[in-house]
């Protein structure tokens, strides 16, 4: 169960005790900086030391810095909790190929300010072979029976654990209708670098069901594909690194 205490301008939302006192330590920057994978005005990743153990602690910054997706947050719960309350429920369903977080800590307004995620650090290896796709596109199948989605499936965001394989990155969010957001996973899939790499047909593996939704994500995909579509992409990413909150 997620409870929720407030703490600095904070409100903390933790499983047990000792998860709470973390993020109090997190919050009090009473930790030491190991590595930071990401740095940038619109993400924050880091590996992290408190008392000898390691951790991963996130900041998804640009729900807070783009507008758009500021003015999201006065309807949304923000990226940090959703997957908090998502993962959870989706470990209630047996589902359990999730890194949960520990505890994830809000401070908001009308709109979100700020969020950090903190997790346990995992330590694995990258996704390489064609048995580990053919597991990932078993765990696939799996969450989107269950009408749980990715948002951005491609084997970067899957590492192999002493546990076996893991799913990192995501918000598991769901979709009960339509195959729009699972097909678009698939469709994400097929594009992989290392599927393509390996000639992995990923639909053969698992083909998602093909509806109104598909069509759908079929057709934006391929829209995106482009050159016009890519050239606004590119002058998009151009005016990010300028300091451009788009």
């Amino acid at each position: 169960m997620i409870r929720d205490v407030l703490y600095k301008e904070f409100k903390i939302y933790y499983k047990d005790e000792e998860s709470r006192r973390l993020a109090e330590i997190v919050l009090d920057k009473n930790y030491k900086v190991i590595e930071e994978y990401k740095n940038t005005e619109r993400n924050y990743v880091a590996k992290i030391e408190i008392g000898g153990r390691f951790y991963v602690l996130k900041s998804p910054k640009a729900e807070t810095i783009i507008p758009q997706r500021k003015i999201q947050t006065a309807f949304k719960k923000g990226e940090g909790l959703t997957s908090f309350i998502n993962i959870n429920l989706a470990k209630e369903m047996g589902l359990d190929f999730f890194i949960e977080p520990l505890a994830v800590m809000v401070k908001r307004g009308l709109f979100l300010k700020e969020s950090f995620i903190l997790m346990k650090y995992v330590s694995g290896e990258a996704i390489k072979t064609i048995e580990d796709i053919d597991i990932i596109m078993d765990m696939v199948e799996k969450i989107h029976e269950k009408g749980i989605y990715h948002g951005d499936l491609n084997t970067s965001n899957f590492i192999k654990t002493a546990d076996g394989i893991k799913i990192i990155d995501t918000q598991a969010k769901r979709e009960n209708f339509w195959h729009f957001k699972r097909g678009y996973d698939i469709l994400t899939m097929k594009n992989d670098r290392l599927t393509i790499e390996l000639n992995y047909e990923v639909e053969k593996r698992y083909k998602v069901k093909r509806d109104i939704g598909y069509l759908l994500a079929y057709t934006i995909k391929n829209f995106k594909k482009l050159p016009i579509v890519e050239k606004i992409r590119g002058l998009k990413v151009k005016l990010r690194n300028k300091g451009w909150k788009i």
